[in-house]
C-alpha cells in the first residue's frame, strides 16, 4: 500500500470514530431530555395532586364551631 492509500484509510477511520463519538454524545443528550422531561412530569403532577388537596379542604363543609369562631373574628 502507498502512502496516499494510509493516509485515505487513516482519515476514513477518523471520521468514522468521530461520528460515532457524536452519535453517542447526541443519544446521552436525548436521554437526559427524557429524564427531564419526566421530571417536569412529576412535578406537575405533584403539584395538581396538592392543589386539588387543598380544593378539596377549601370544599369541605365548616363545622358550627368553625363558623362560630369566624363570627367572633369578624372573618365570616
Amino acid at each position: 500500500m502507498s502512502t496516499a492509500n494510509l493516509a485515505i484509510i487513516g482519515v476514513m477511520l477518523l471520521v468514522g470514530v468521530a461520528s460515532a463519538l457524536g452519535l453517542y454524545r447526541a443519544g446521552g443528550k436525548s436521554q437526559k431530555a427524557d429524564r427531564d422531561d419526566q421530571d417536569v412530569k412529576d412535578a406537575q403532577g405533584a403539584l395538581d395532586r396538592a392543589s386539588a388537596m387543598t380544593e378539596a379542604e377549601a370544599d369541605k363543609p365548616a363545622t358550627e364551631s368553625d363558623i362560630l369562631a369566624r363570627l367572633n373574628r369578624g372573618n365570616a
